[in-house]
């Protein structure tokens, strides 16, 4: 992985009541430090809800719109779906997974009924 290349989930909480589902958004923060704009392939990522890789996230970074973003050097972008009542189905606790290459980085949610 490029050194000079970051990239993290976003997620706008770790603990959200059920009701409240349609507002959690997820996505990537990518950050730049090249010295040239680097392009970002989104749909090499691959999102895991407790250990299953989840469709919801496959059709959103796919859809054709962001695939391929353009990150300008010394800049950052955030990427965000709404995407809520397709990771989680009840209260609990859940774990998300991000992988990207040999990138791996995990989130839990607690979800609240």
């Amino acid at each position: 992985m490029d050194e000079n290349l970051s990239i993290g989930l976003f997620i706008s909480s770790d603990r959200i009541y059920l009701k409240e589902l349609p507002a959690f958004k997820i996505g990537l923060k990518i950050q730049n430090r090249n010295k040239e704009t680097v392009h970002f392939d989104i749909a090499k990522t691959e999102l895991f809800v407790n250990n299953v890789k989840n469709l919801a996230w496959d059709l959103a970074v796919h859809n054709g719109t962001i695939i391929n973003l353009k990150i300008r050097s010394e800049h950052s972008k955030i990427v965000q779906w709404p995407l809520g009542e397709a990771l989680f189905s009840k209260a609990g606790i859940y774990q998300l997974r991000l992988e990207w290459k040999d990138y791996v980085q995990e989130q839990d949610i607690l979800v609240i009924e």
